[in-house]
C-alpha cells in the first residue's frame, strides 16, 4: 500500500481534494440555479425532467429521487410542481396496480430539451481554460474518483442494507424545491 499522502501536519484546506470538490461542485449549483431563474423551471426541475426523458419508461418515485440523489419529500413536491404544470404525468404501474409511476409530457420533453442549452453553455464556460487534452484528464479522473467514493459508500454501508443516498441530507436544491420561487418579470416556473 502506498505511503498515505496527507498527514496532520501537511492537510490543508486549498489542497484538500474532499474540500475542493465540494466548493467546486457548490459554485457550479450556484452558477447554474443563476442562470436557470431566466427559464421556466429551476435547476432541480431541470434535473427531474432531463432524467425523466432518458429513461425507456416511466420510472417510480422511489427510482427517482434514488437517482437524482433527492430525499422522497423534496421530490414529491417537485414532481408535484411539475404536474400541476403539465410536464410530468402520475401513472398506475402497469406491473403492480398499487404503485404510481412517473413519466414525462411531451410538453415537459421539450422544456428539459430547451433548458439542456443552458447547461451545456455553462459546462463550456467551465472548461474554456483549459485545452482539450486538459479537459479529457480532468473528466477521467472525475470519472475514477466517483467511482472510488461509489465502492467507498458501499463498502461502509450497514450489512444488508443498501448503500447510503447520494445526498445524506436535503442540499440547497432539495430546499428550494420546497418552495415555488419568487416570480420576478414575467411568468416564471418553480423548480
Amino acid at each position: 500500500m502506498p505511503r498515505p499522502y496527507y498527514s496532520l501536519a501537511s492537510i490543508e484546506r486549498d489542497k484538500s481534494v474532499g474540500y475542493l470538490v465540494k466548493r467546486c461542485g457548490e459554485l457550479v449549483m450556484q452558477i447554474a440555479e443563476r442562470r436557470f431563474e431566466r427559464t421556466a423551471v429551476n435547476l432541480t426541475q431541470w434535473q427531474a425532467l432531463i432524467w425523466l426523458s432518458s429513461q425507456a419508461s416511466h420510472i417510480s418515485a422511489t427510482q427517482l429521487s434514488e437517482d437524482l440523489g433527492h430525499d422522497m419529500g423534496a421530490l414529491t413536491r417537485v414532481v408535484d410542481q411539475l404536474e400541476r404544470r403539465g410536464l410530468v404525468r402520475r401513472e398506475r404501474s402497469r406491473h403492480d396496480r398499487r404503485a404510481v409511476e412517473i413519466a414525462i409530457t411531451a410538453a415537459g420533453r421539450r422544456q428539459a430539451l430547451a433548458a439542456k442549452r443552458l447547461i451545456v453553455e455553462l459546462n463550456n464556460a467551465l472548461v474554456a481554460p483549459y485545452s482539450d487534452a486538459e479537459i479529457t484528464t480532468l473528466i477521467a479522473l472525475l470519472q475514477r474518483l466517483l467511482a472510488h467514493l461509489q465502492r467507498a459508500a458501499a463498502r461502509f454501508a450497514p450489512a444488508g442494507e443498501a448503500p447510503p443516498p447520494r445526498r445524506a441530507r436535503p442540499t440547497r436544491l432539495a430546499r428550494a424545491a420546497r418552495r415555488e420561487p419568487r416570480r420576478k418579470s414575467g411568468p416564471r416556473v418553480a423548480v
